[in-house]
C-alpha cells in the first residue's frame, strides 16, 4: 500500500509541475510572439513577393522552366 501512496502522490505532484511549466513557457512565448510578430510579418510578405514572383516566372516561361525541371 505504501508504494502505491507513493507512486500515486509523485504522479499528482509530476501533473502539477508540468501544468506549472506549461503556463509559465506559454506566458514567455506569447510575449516573444508579441514582439516578434512585425518582423515575422515583414519577412512573411518578402517571402510571399518571392514565391509569387516564381510563379509568374513558371507561367510566363513554361518551355524553358519545363526544360530546366524535366
Amino acid at each position: 500500500m505504501f508504494t502505491f501512496t507513493v507512486a500515486a502522490s509523485m504522479i499528482v505532484l509530476l501533473l502539477f509541475v508540468a501544468a506549472l511549466v506549461v503556463a509559465l513557457a506559454r506566458a514567455s512565448t506569447l510575449d516573444r510572439f508579441k514582439t516578434a510578430g512585425p518582423a515575422v510579418k515583414r519577412w512573411g510578405g518578402r517571402i510571399l513577393i518571392l514565391v509569387g514572383a516564381w510563379f509568374l516566372f513558371l507561367a510566363i516561361f513554361t518551355d524553358a522552366a519545363r526544360r530546366l525541371f524535366f
